[in-house]
This record gives structure tokens, sequence and C-alpha cells, in this order.
């Protein structure tokens, strides 16, 4: 039939025909009725691009790209053959010559919708959602749909992906039922949690994992909006389902601790702790979590303990000197308790609830020059605190006598 078809159809039918064919996916077939067009029509050069994008596709790129370059920048097809050029580009992993392919194409061919696309999506794919943005809005103003992605869709992604929130939240406002596949609906879930519109994030973010428990990002996500929503239970127990899935994610550590905490089930909190230090030995917020919940159920000698597992070339951040000064102070090792609220002391001289528990150090060992200081600088942050106020009377009167 196809011999038949060569020899007596005319050539608009055969044109047909090989689009028929490869959308078929018989590509053999459509190659040899374009072969036979080019060879009657040769300066039809739409019958080269779509030869040479059939043989790119069956892996003979060779042979594809010599039919696209061959085709003359004055030709109306070149634009097309650009266009061919930009997918080849794109799927190798050239995108900067895909790229470039498609804007020589723009500056032909301003109005086309098919480069507009190609543009947006390849700044979409590449993280550029800054100038993917406009074009998908511009597309959209003429249709929803481009091939089989949707528009409303990809610029929902891009207005999440740029922090966008509000005016991503006012598409989904209009069309809650906008049928999104499972990284929409991810996004979507984020967006809501920065709109601050928590119970949407629960429904979509629990959505993603009931289609695909699989999908770790949604845990950390659904987590925070369970625990910024006081459900302490559901944080923890999405901390735990995410970490069986991924126990590399140091954020769901925190999270978990965060609920263990709320909900007072410290050995919990402190299991997480220690299973994320395992993980990332250098996470110093899982390391001063687990110093507070130390300090607050008096393990003074597991806190010292915890900082001396830090290599000398680490240096501890303020709050870890406050920590270990608390701990040396209630086990009565004075020397080092008076170096560590040293060091914390430059990052700390302004908080109150610093200075007072240095300030009853400093009295406890009669360091009464630094006292000094040091009520100063207190009493003028808590000028109502009488305890304090008695103890720079006494100070004054000793210094008088």
């Amino acid at each position: 039939m196809l011999k038949k078809a060569l020899k007596y159809d005319q050539p608009e039918v055969l044109a047909s025909l090989a689009d028929h064919l490869t959308d078929l996916g018989f590509s053999d077939l459509s190659k040899k009725v374009y072969q036979q067009l080019i060879d009657q029509f040769p300066k039809e050069d739409l019958f080269k691009v779509y030869l040479a994008e059939i043989l790119i596709n069956d892996g003979n790129e060779d042979q594809g790209l010599d039919l696209l370059y061959s085709i003359d920048p004055q030709s109306t097809a070149y634009v097309s053959s650009l266009l061919v050029q930009s997918d080849y580009y794109q799927t190798s992993g050239l995108i900067e010559t895909a790229r470039a392919k498609l804007e020589e194409a723009e500056k032909l061919a301003p109005n086309e919708d098919a480069i507009k696309f190609g543009l947006a999506e390849l700044d979409f794919w590449s993280g550029h959602y800054q100038t993917a943005l406009p074009r998908y809005e511009d597309l959209l103003k003429r249709q929803d749909q481009f091939e089989e992605v949707s528009l409303k869709q990809r610029l929902l992604i891009t207005l999440a992906k740029l922090g966008q929130y509000e005016s991503a939240a006012e598409i989904l406002k209009k069309e809650p039922a906008l049928g999104l596949d499972l990284d929409t609906q991810y996004e979507a879930g984020l967006i809501m949690l920065g709109v601050k519109n928590l119970k949407a994030a629960i429904r979509y973010l629990n959505e993603v994992l009931k289609t695909a428990p699989d999908y770790v990002n949604a845990y950390d996500l659904l987590a925070q909006a369970y625990l910024k929503t006081d459900q302490f239970d559901a944080a923890l127990k999405t901390a735990h389902l995410g970490l069986s899935y991924n126990e590399f994610d140091e954020s769901l550590y925190e999270l978990g601790t965060q609920s263990a905490l709320k909900l007072k089930e410290w050995s919990t909190a402190e299991s997480l702790l220690k299973k994320g230090l395992k993980i990332a030995p250098d996470n110093s917020d899982l390391r001063l979590q687990l110093s507070n919940l130390y300090l607050y159920e008096h393990h003074d000698q597991e806190n010292l303990e915890l900082w001396q597992t830090q290599s000398d070339e680490v240096d501890l951040e303020p709050q870890a000197h406050w920590n270990l000064a608390v701990s040396y102070q209630r086990l009565e090792k004075i020397d080092q308790a008076k170096g560590e609220f040293l060091l914390a002391y430059p990052e700390f001289k302004e908080n109150s609830e610093f200075l007072r528990q240095m300030i009853l150090f400093f009295k406890e060992i009669g360091t009464k020059p630094v006292l000094n200081e040091l009520l100063k600088k207190y009493l003028a942050l808590v000028p109502d605190d009488l305890e304090m106020h008695e103890l720079q009377d006494q100070l004054d009167n000793d210094n008088q006598k």
C-alpha cells in the first residue's frame, strides 16, 4: 500500500500520510514518504525539518542535524528548524545552546506562541522563574493549555518558586479544582503554608502523601503545618513517618523534637535529637536543642560531654558557652563556669536573663568589680528588679566602708 501511495498519490496526500504515520509511531514508513517529497520538492524545507526530527528521535542525530543546518536562514522553514534544534540540544543537556536557538527564533517570529512556550519551559526547568513568569502570563492571555501542559499549573508553581504566595493563592482560590498533578499539589501545600492558610496546606499535603507516601519533601511541610495549628501528636507522627522514608532529613528531627517537647515527651525528644546528631554530627541546631533539654532535666554531666565531642577547631556558638557555664556552675566547677560566662558575655550583654544568671554567679564567687558592671547593665534593662537593686545598694555600702 505504501508503494502504491508513493507511486500514485498527490504530494499533499503524501504529506498528510507521513504526518499520520509519524503520529502512529511508524517512523520508518514516514521517513520514506518524506524522503520522496524532498526529492520531488528540494526547495520545500519543511519536509526536511520533519524528516530531521524523526531521524533525531530514532538516534540518527548526525543525519538529522545535517538536514537542519542545510536549511537557509531565509527559508520560511528556518524558524521550525531552530525549534527542532533547540529540543535536541535541551534533551542533550546543552541548555545555553538550546536557549540561543530559541532566542534566535524569537527575533524572527516574535509573536509565535510555540517559541514563547519553549523559552518559558526552558527557563522553568532551569530554575529561571523570574524570566519564565512573564512568558507564562502572556501565553495565558490566549490559552489555558499548550500541548499537554497546563499553563495555569505552570504559573502556580512559578509564583510559588518566587515566593509570591499571595498571588499563587489567588489562583487556587479561583480554581480550587485545577486538576493538580502530584508536584503541583505539593506546591499548593507550600503556597498555602506561605499564606498561613494552614487548613488548606494540610489538605493538599495529605493528598500528596495519600497518593505517594514516599514523596519525602511533603513530610517537612506537613509537620510544620501541624505544629502551627498545635496538632502536636500529628506533627510528631508525621516527622516519624517522614524519617522512615528519609533518615537524613535533618529538619524532621528538629520538627519532631519540637512536637515531642510540646507534648512533654522528653525521652522521645532526646531520642530524636541523638539520632539526628548521629546522622548530622555538625548540625549545631540539633546539638543546641539537646543541650537545652539536658539543662532542663539537670543532666549537666551529659551536657558537658555533648560539647566535649566537638573538635577543638570548631568555634562554639555563644549559646553553647552559656549552656556550658550553667552546667559547670551546677557542678561547682567555678573556673570553667567563669570562663564560659565570659565567652558568652559579648553576645548576650544586652540579654537580661543571661545577665541575671551571670550576676548571681559572680555574687556567689565574690568578684565585686565585675559584679558592679554587670548590675549597671542589668538595671538599665530591668529597672524594677528589687532584688538586684538591693544587691546594688549592698555593694555601694560595702564600697563606702
